[in-house]
């Protein structure tokens, strides 16, 4: 795919009986990669926002047709030549210093349009090592947060509005369903309208409401208590916070 570009440049450019159309037809292909992975790093993350990522292809012609057009003038003279290239590296150095301030503010604008609660354990020797906005998702859309203890091991927790299912039906088909399943896994409630499932694989899950958020944190090994303490920690945060986990 990196080596069609070239034949197929050379044949437009001297279709169009362009000037120095041989020239035209080596930089054209490579000034389109370069634009087109600039464009790619600042435009809205398709996933973050529910575009279809077929939309994205819109960015490889724009970037075919402006690749071509600064390779027509960079095929003028040494100066023009000299210009051209120092924008297109100008361009691919300024979109890779933005691109991490841009994603991240993109992330927390999803983050506070999920309508979601903002939430986040605070338990003492929790690490927050993940915090991700799950879209697309036949369940619905969560945010998970991803935390390591002090022996090590993981507990993720999703959160969901309080709308998305009562913790008993969450507790019998968990976020998401197509990594849980729901076969033959009994559910214990507790006190407050919280469920426990132990699986047979030794992970733990607890189901609760908190607020207007259904809460769902799981690990290995994990006894009710301590996933019951986990919710009861449960703090506001801000979605530029979890933006910047």
């Amino acid at each position: 795919m990196l080596l069609v570009p070239f034949p197929i440049g050379a044949a437009g450019a001297a279709l169009l009986r362009m000037p120095r159309w041989g020239a035209v037809a080596v930089a054209g292909p490579i000034a389109t990669p370069v634009l087109g992975s600039a464009l790619m790093q600042v435009i809205p993350d398709f996933y973050l926002f529910g575009f279809d990522e077929m939309w994205t292809t819109g960015v490889w012609v724009v970037a075919g047709v402006l690749g071509y057009v600064a390779a027509a003038w960079w095929a003028r003279d040494r100066w023009a030549a000299i210009t051209v290239t120092g924008v297109l590296l100008s361009v691919h150095v300024i979109s890779g210093q933005v691109r991490d301030p841009l994603n991240e503010w993109q992330e927390a604008l999803a983050f506070r349009r999920s309508g979601i609660p903002l939430l986040a354990p605070e338990m003492p020797g929790y690490s927050i090592m993940r915090a991700e906005l799950w879209t697309g998702e036949e369940d619905g859309t969560a945010i998970l947060l991803e935390y390591t203890r002090p022996n090590r091991t993981e507990v993720q927790v999703f959160l969901r509005p309080a709308t998305a299912a009562t913790p008993k039906t969450a507790c019998g088909s968990p976020f998401p369903v197509v990594r849980w399943g729901t076969d033959g896994v009994s559910c214990t409630p507790s006190e407050g309208d919280r469920w426990i499932r132990e699986d047979s694989s030794g992970e733990v899950a607890a189901f609760a409401w908190h607020g207007s958020a259904l809460v769902q944190a799981s690990g290995m090994a994990l006894t009710p208590q301590e996933l019951f303490a986990l919710l009861d920690s449960l703090r506001p945060i801000t979605a530029a916070q979890l933006a910047r986990v």
